[in-house]
């Protein structure tokens, strides 16, 4: 209970404290925040200019034609903070804030040049070009910020004394981040290609080189077997083998015009492997085809250059061209929504289709028809094995040939399906915007600032003023000092004058500094509009 009294006498002794000292607290309450709002008429200020870019993954291709190129893989997890400190290094970055002085054409201020002059003067063997440059980057870097929004969105802001300039570095900033994205995803699909290229070259050449020894060996041993009573057999033989390259050619050269057109058909956003021929036109390829075995029982018997065969070889002919025409009908009517050219892609596509597997059936029944001559002019085995091993050697080559040129095609459409999205795959989805009002310095800011110190300063004079103040304050301390009994306080009787005149000029000078510092405030405030 004593306690509690005690402590309450402490209270009230502080309170009267105050309240005997309440100009010393309230005139730097009043002058402190006056003061800083003043001062913030004097400063610089900044602007800050700010962008979103949204991050999203999206595919352009088909499902099919996705399996086919296996571009999916999976993206292991990673934590925001991780992704923001990455972004910001790349953003932040040497190589990025180099390009954004070039992109706008920043000059070195003045106090940076100041500054590389004394540098220049301490170290005369220092660069000035390169230090200048690295001083303003350095200086640019502290202007930038980057944080996430998410995690899918970036979110990048510039500091600068104009709005327009932050705006500006802003703006260009975004387009870096962009251009190098998308360089950079293109950047393995290109060395993939220009790898798959190298490749494409060195085994054509290896091809076209087995293809001519096949040939010659043929041709050899053609003329070495040859004997006056197998002259009309060799001339049959010389005849399939010349039909036989033609073939090759026709395919070779049909495959080639199928895949480019089937890289054409996936950029219109067309999957191949949905094309279908139609009934008619499946029937009359059904036909064709059946006449390949009938070719290959009439060359076993006759001459290449017999008229039965001769009659089989346009039947043949004649079906490809009605082929042609069905098909032509048939895409006009079941695509008459695609321009022209697409549709003339799309029956082409489909009657190659047909074109390939009658040229592969009809040189295969010839490669058996070869062999069959071939057994009956020669029946060397050091023969046969040449030509299968000549064989098997161009076959190798030609695999992969278009292995390679297969795998160019897809690189093509993975390339052209990666930039678009790439480009997609980063959208600014709000542009720097024009700041209109500074973010430095912040007044309401100020004054709160202003009105804590004012208040700490006025604690602590009043502490001050108590502690140089070496009379009685309370009753113990006279019963202390005097050794002697206490037996009654008169209070102190203040009148509204009873001030000191010291205290009343330290209110006065108060009061007049304050209304100055208002009086000056509002002067600026109409000065600046």
């Amino acid at each position: 209970m004593q306690e509690n009294k005690q402590q309450q006498l402490h209270l009230r002794h502080y309170w009267q404290i105050v309240v005997r000292r309440k100009w010393f607290l309230i005139i730097p309450m009043a002058m402190v925040p006056l003061a800083a709002i003043l001062v913030t008429f004097f400063l610089k200020p900044t602007y800050q200019s700010t962008t979103s870019i949204l991050i999203s993954e999206s595919t352009i291709l088909p499902p099919t034609v996705e399996r086919n190129l296996q571009t999916q893989t999976q993206q292991p997890w990673v934590e925001v903070s991780s992704i923001q400190t990455a972004y910001a290094n790349q953003v932040k970055s040497t190589k990025y804030l180099k390009s954004l002085i070039a992109k706008l054409d920043i000059r070195i201020p003045e106090d940076l040049k100041k500054a590389v002059a004394e540098k220049v003067r301490a170290m005369p063997d220092v660069d000035q070009a390169e230090l200048s440059e690295n001083l303003l980057v350095e200086s640019l870097r502290k202007m930038i910020d980057v944080r996430m929004n998410g995690t899918n969105i970036i979110v990048m802001s510039v500091v600068s004394n104009s709005p327009v300039q932050a705006q500006k570095m802003t703006q260009a900033l975004a387009e870096i981040f962009l251009e190098e994205n998308l360089a950079h995803e293109l950047a393995g699909l290109q060395g993939s290609l220009s790898f798959t290229e190298e490749q494409i070259a060195l085994y054509r050449d290896k091809l076209y080189s087995a293809e001519d020894k096949l040939r010659s060996y043929r041709q050899a041993m053609i003329e070495s077997n040859v004997t006056e009573d197998s002259t009309s057999l060799n001339a049959n033989l010389n005849s399939i083998l010349s039909a036989i390259q033609g073939l090759e050619s026709d395919l070779n050269s049909s495959e080639q015009e199928r895949n480019d057109i089937r890289a054409l058909l996936i950029g219109n956003k067309i999957d191949p492997a949905t094309l279908q021929l139609p009934t008619a036109v499946a029937a009359l390829k059904s036909d064709v085809m059946n006449s390949i075995p009938r070719l290959a029982e009439l060359l076993s018997r006759n001459n290449w250059r017999d008229a039965k065969v001769v009659a089989l070889n346009q039947e043949a002919k004649t079906l490809l061209a009605k082929i042609e025409q069905e098909t032509d009908s048939y895409v006009k009517n079941a695509y008459s929504s695609y321009p022209n050219s697409v549709q003339g892609y799309i029956a082409r596509y489909l009657v190659l289709g047909v074109n390939i597997d009658f040229l592969n059936g009809k040189k295969t029944a010839l490669e058996r028809s070869v062999g069959h001559i071939k057994s009956r002019l020669s029946r060397d085995p050091d023969v046969e094995i040449a030509l299968q091993r000549l064989q098997s050697e161009v076959t190798r080559y030609r695999d992969l040939y278009n292995l390679f040129m297969q795998h160019s095609q897809y690189a093509a459409i993975d390339q052209s399906a990666k930039k678009v999205e790439a480009q997609s795959k980063y959208m600014i989805v709000q542009p720097a915007s024009l700041p209109l009002s500074p973010i430095s310095p912040d007044r309401k800011k100020m004054a709160v600032l202003g009105l804590v110190l004012g208040i700490a300063l006025g604690a602590a004079v009043i502490v001050l003023m108590e502690m140089m103040d070496d009379s009685f304050k309370t009753v113990e301390q006279v019963q202390e000092s005097l050794k002697l009994q206490v037996l009654a306080t008169i209070p102190r009787v203040s009148t509204p004058y009873a001030l000191k005149r010291k205290d009343r000029g330290f209110i006065y000078a108060g009061v007049t500094i304050c209304v100055l510092l208002a009086a000056a405030i509002l002067i600026m405030r109409i000065k600046n509009g």
